[in-house]
């Protein structure tokens, strides 16, 4: 071999160890990433453990609990096994997607969210699993739960001596009951599905809540409501369908849904991927990235040493 074709064959030869050492550096980095981030996901998931209160003066007890607050808005940062006690007025609690979840085991009592004695709350966007109660309203008037997920409870939403609230828009499943209401309160646009006892618990006869926000607007989405939708208008008496029963859904002989939903309600803020879900996606499409732009290297590599192969034969 020639000294310049041995010359050029020791540089391609380096240049190609150099590349490898920079590959391997960025395939280390993107690893170390990866681990970073499920690290990270997984602090956020299992970062608390217990009680929460949000205090008459506002404070947050205790201060290392994942809620952040600003203004009178207090919003999630992360799942956390354990309950919200809400002992202040005229605030939002944003669940911003994440889980608050207890159990439901024997005789213990356990709620997620309870206002007692409250009023002007509006509870969230919030995922509610696995306690006797997922939210508890005693004593409590004029107050907003919308858009949350209620999931695996004894009572979904647990009503007692409270007028005046108004329950829009939630996910309420697979609970014994999905709310064991009071009297005068309203309820739209939620989706009540696979209750395994009752969609609606009443103690008493003679207790009467709203259950539909008229027409078109609509009521509430029954899995068991068996009507057709076969006629539209405020009389459910015109030709056409509006997605809309067109007959009421009776819970008894004092409560009817009027205008009940032949499919599932689906505005509703949870339905939005939560921030876990959100940042798994993300972490998932940067390392998807990662590895093309990697295999695009190797590519080029293999073909600039196909080349020097040629040139030099």
């Amino acid at each position: 071999m020639e000294p310049e074709e041995k010359a050029e064959s020791q540089g391609t030869v380096e240049m190609n160890f150099k590349q490898s050492k920079l590959l391997g550096a960025m395939i280390a980095i993107l690893l170390l990433c990866a681990m970073a981030f499920a690290g990270s996901v997984q602090t956020v998931k299992s970062q608390y453990s217990g009680s929460v209160y949000i205090r008459s003066d506002g404070s947050i007890d205790p201060s290392a609990a994942p809620i952040q607050r600003v203004g009178d808005t207090y919003t999630l940062l992360g799942t956390f096994v354990g309950n919200i006690t809400v002992e202040k007025d005229n605030i939002v609690i944003d669940g911003a997607g994440y889980t608050i979840e207890g159990t439901a085991i024997g005789a213990e009592v356990t709620v997620g969210v309870e206002l007692s004695s409250r009023s002007n709350v509006t509870v969230k966007n919030m995922q509610i699993r696995s306690f006797v109660n997922g939210i508890f309203l005693l004593d409590s008037f004029n107050n907003n739960i919308i858009g949350n997920n209620i999931t695996d409870n004894v009572d979904g939403i647990r009503i007692n001596n409270s007028t005046g609230n108004n329950i829009i828009g939630n996910n309420i499943t697979a609970n014994r009951h999905g709310t064991h209401p009071y009297q005068g309160n309203k309820f739209y646009h939620n989706n009540f599905i696979d209750s395994t006892d009752k969609h609606v618990y009443v103690d008493l006869p003679g207790q009467v809540n709203s259950w539909d926000n008229g027409y078109p607007s609509g009521g509430n989405y029954w899995t068991n409501y068996t009507g057709v939708d076969e006629k539209k208008g405020q009389s459910q008496n015109e030709a056409g369908n509006d997605g809309i029963g067109d007959t009421p859904f009776v819970i008894d002989d004092n409560n009817l849904d009027n205008f009940p939903l032949m499919a599932p309600f689906r505005e509703q803020a949870q339905v939005q991927p939560s921030p876990d879900q959100l940042w798994l996606l993300i972490g998932a499409v940067l390392i998807i990235i990662v590895v093309i732009v990697i295999v695009s290297i190797l590519l080029f590599r293999k073909r600039l040493h196909g080349q020097d192969v040629k040139e030099t034969l």
